[in-house]
């Protein structure tokens, strides 16, 4: 996360402000893991896991995370090396095919079980359940491609990374689910002060930061932290109530705006590491 000016702008208001998109959005998160719940229970408990290569036991998980973790390092570096080479066609390409495939997929999933949930007509759901997922990769290609509109820009990805953490929740193991926020907190840590998405967001931060962020009053949030930011609340509404939920909100929207606070002595900082570390204490003490 990043705010240009954070001598200016980080007051409560702001604080508040910020803090109420994110809520927004993991409440969002909740809506989505409860319309699609018996869906993704159902593809688990046919074909397993959507991701496990390395099991489900406490080391498998761990492993799992790690991988997911490489990819993403491999990925920033190949984005890095586009940028410095001005192939600003080819690096949005691959940031548009990676969020709108994710996009289109679940927002297919979201799109018809709500046409099923509400009792939509049948001549309705084919439409509604392939027309809406269609409107939002078009949206996605008209922010990266053509005009990236702040607020079109925030409604569209936060929805995406709603789903995503929402989809993780529910089809990974609850040990993974637990790992991916760990090891991405430790990965975001090298990343935003030494690694790959330092060099990223300094090569052209006009571009890099497009279809990749979200504004959340002044201050600009990753879009892997929106995902992550709802994928700890989805997973404990799914595998404990709603109350666990809302505790789990807290404690990262505490993190959050902690994280947020600091922005007044840097410019740059990575918006995962006390978000989930409280969040994890939460779901944490329900697990064990």
């Amino acid at each position: 996360m990043s705010d240009k000016a954070p001598e200016k702008r980080v007051t409560p208001a702001n604080l508040l402000l910020a803090a109420a998109v994110v809520v927004s959005i993991q409440f969002v998160g909740l809506l989505i893991t409860n319309l699609n719940s018996p869906v993704y229970t159902g593809i688990v408990e046919s074909s397993g896991p959507s991701y496990a290569p390395a099991g489900t036991s406490a080391a498998g998980s761990a492993l799992n995370a790690v991988l997911l973790v490489g990819f993403a390092f491999a990925l920033t570096l190949a984005l890095v090396w586009l940028l410095k080479r001005k192939m600003v066609t080819s690096f949005k390409l691959i940031i548009f095919a990676s969020v709108a495939f994710s996009a289109f997929i679940l927002t297919l999933v979201t799109a018809d079980d709500f046409a099923v949930e509400y009792h939509l007509p049948p001549t309705f759901e084919i439409p509604v359940a392939f027309g809406v997922p269609a409107v939002v990769v078009i949206l996605i290609a008209y922010i990266i491609f053509v005009k990236n509109r702040p607020w079109l820009s925030t409604i569209i990805l936060a929805f995406v990374g709603a789903q995503v953490g929402s989809f993780f929740a529910e089809t990974l193991p609850p040990w993974t689910a637990l790992a991916l926020p760990i090891a991405f907190s430790i990965y975001d840590i090298y990343a935003v002060f030494r690694g790959p998405l330092k060099a990223l967001i300094g090569t052209a931060p006009g571009i890099a930061l497009v279809g990749m962020s979200i504004k959340a009053g002044e201050f600009t949030l990753g879009l892997g932290d929106i995902v992550f930011y709802t994928l700890l609340p989805s997973l404990a509404l799914f595998q404990f109530g709603v109350v666990p939920a809302l505790y789990t909100i807290l404690a990262i929207d505490i993190g959050m705006v902690i994280t947020l606070f600091l922005l007044s002595r840097r410019k740059l900082l990575p918006g995962l590491p006390i978000p989930m570390l409280l969040g994890i204490i939460v779901i944490g003490f329900r697990m064990l």
